[in-house]
């Protein structure tokens, strides 16, 4: 990947990161703490490839190769939570929607 594409996805990561953060802090909802932490290890692992693509090599996997699969886990931990939410919502509407 070239360093444009990586710049581009560092702004897109911490734009989301910004936004994400404001809400939490705004809503004060738990389950954005994990799209924090997501887009957190994500703006971590482009900017360290972008600015030291070697660092921290430990056994075949270097630093941002850890922290990206890192977000891959928060992402799943978000997608499952926004699922469980949505399910939950869905649920409660139809059982009113019934009375």
């Amino acid at each position: 990947m070239n360093n444009l594409t990586l710049l581009v996805l560092l702004v897109v990561f911490l734009v989301h990161l910004a936004a994400f953060a404001t809400l939490w802090i705004r809503r004060r909802q738990g389950y954005y703490v994990a799209l924090v932490i997501t887009f957190t290890l994500l703006s971590l692992a482009v900017g360290l490839r972008l600015a030291a693509p070697d660092f921290g090599e430990v056994s075949d996997f270097r630093l941002h190769e850890i922290l990206r699969y890192s977000a891959w886990g928060a992402a799943a931990v978000s997608i499952t939570w926004t699922l469980a939410r949505v399910v939950r919502r869905v649920g409660q509407r139809g059982w009113q929607n019934c009375s």
